[in-house]
């Protein structure tokens, strides 16, 4: 970035995803939609993070321990408030769910029986929790005796995920490997 006008357009725009987002974004996810370079991003989000400091916010930035950023209410005012707001996560998935969530995002459009025959149980009420929880949809019926319903991912799982596009994510050769 040539200028600090260009700074404050990309601090504006950081601030406003993480606000909408609401939840942990990556920087990979950040600089595709700003267009920005990741060190850009980086730069940015430590001049927000000081931004908010100086004006004593009760909004902070926090990083996880896996690279992603957050914009959150500081622990005092968490304190404060938490006994108003259910602030834990709406969508908490269990290890069964993501398992049938990842056979879904690879192998889509499949249908339950072809999900049941790898993971090797029934998934009749995981599915049911994914379709409600809109990480999976209808994606049609299977050409096949009994036109059985195909699964696929949503929207809503590329977001939960931070993902752009179902292509971004990781080959499965990497799992095969752990």
């Amino acid at each position: 970035m040539n200028n600090n006008s260009d700074y404050s357009d990309t601090i504006q725009f950081i601030e406003a995803l993480l606000f909408l987002e609401n939840r942990p974004v990556n920087i990979k996810y950040i600089s595709k939609l700003s267009g920005h370079s990741a060190d850009d991003i980086k730069h940015s989000i430590k001049l927000l993070q000081n931004k908010l400091n100086s004006i004593e916010s009760s909004l902070i930035i926090t990083e996880n321990d896996t690279g992603d950023y957050h914009l959150t209410i500081s622990p005092f005012q968490y304190n404060n408030l938490f006994k108003y707001y259910d602030t834990r996560k709406k969508t908490r998935l269990s290890t069964q769910a993501l398992e049938t969530l990842a056979i879904i995002a690879y192998k889509q459009p499949i249908t339950r029986v072809e999900i049941e025959s790898i993971r090797g149980v029934q998934v009749s009420h995981i599915l049911k929790v994914l379709l409600e929880n809109k990480l999976v949809r209808f994606t049609g019926k299977k050409d096949a005796p009994g036109k059985p319903m195909l699964y696929g991912t949503t929207d809503n799982f590329l977001k939960y995920f931070g993902l752009l596009n179902i292509k971004d994510l990781p080959p499965i050769s990497e799992f095969e490997k752990t």
